[in-house]
């Protein structure tokens, strides 16, 4: 049975979201997003909820909204990064607003199967968000952060071959593309001459833990002492979200990784290559 993205219903609407500043983009046919204000610089793009979420199943550890799961870690690594408070969707919410950061998901309209898989794999696209049509209301969006997809070149949406890069690849295949096909965390594309940096960080979701845990394995935990899994993901998700995002901050936890991966030649040329 397809199912619509919970977003652009007023099931996630009336609970959570401003009328008077996002009614518009629940409404919207293309395109749907918590795009906070119209300095809105970087959005997160994911993929759709997990079943749970999108299907109303309640559950108290989960809530509705983006990255809404209780076993991904996404708030948790983006409050601690921002020095900020998540305990509570309106805390969620401000972190966003304060720091000029949308979010939103590139699939629209899935069919799922089974239906109660939470795996990308399982999902066949019906209708795609309009990223485009987002980049036109709110110009100032430079940036799309990506949690899925890995830091190789983006290839072509397959049975696969399924993610937020592939998915949005084939969301705009028909235009004239440039980028897609760089290796690195960091890939400049276009999209019929519209610019953005796609940048790749580590995804939130425990299935990746394993393949964090090699990188550091096989790099000696790039000499620093006492770091493990999660404090490896805030150091690149901190050390990007400075470069591209934020630029000079006083936000201390942002200074200190930035001078840590900085003054660590083989974590820099890690990130950069």
């Amino acid at each position: 049975m397809p199912e619509q993205h919970p977003f652009t219903t007023n099931r996630w609407f009336e609970n959570l979201i401003n009328p008077s500043l996002h009614e518009k983009w629940i409404n919207n046919i293309d395109s749907f997003g918590y795009i906070p204000n119209k300095e809105t610089k970087s959005i997160f793009l994911g993929t759709f909820p997990i079943w749970q979420i999108s299907t109303g199943n309640k559950n108290q550890e989960n809530f509705e909204f983006f990255y809404g799961s209780s076993v991904n870690e996404f708030w948790n690594c983006l409050g601690e990064i921002l020095e900020f408070e998540i305990n509570t969707l309106e805390n969620r919410l401000n972190i966003l607003e304060i720091n000029n950061i949308g979010i939103t998901d590139i699939l629209k309209q899935i069919d799922r199967n089974p239906i109660n898989s939470n795996l990308d794999r399982d999902l066949t696209v019906l209708s795609y968000n309009n990223i485009i049509d987002l980049k036109c209301q709110f110009s100032k969006i430079e940036n799309i952060f990506i949690t899925s997809g890995g830091k190789s070149r983006i290839g072509n949406l397959n049975d696969n071959n399924k993610n937020v890069g592939t998915w949005l690849k084939n969301s705009v295949i028909d235009r004239n593309l440039k980028g897609f096909n760089q290796d690195g965390f960091v890939k400049e594309i276009l999209i019929d001459n519209i610019k953005f940096n796609l940048i790749y960080l580590y995804s939130p979701s425990n299935s990746t833990r394993r393949s964090i845990q090699g990188i550091l394995n096989r790099n000696n935990n790039f000499d620093i002492e006492n770091i493990d899994i999660n404090s490896f993901r805030r150091l690149q998700w901190g050390y990007f979200l400075r470069k591209y995002h934020l630029g000079e901050t006083n936000i201390k936890s942002i200074k200190n990784i930035w001078d840590l991966v900085n003054n660590n030649e083989t974590l820099l040329d890690f990130f950069e290559n």
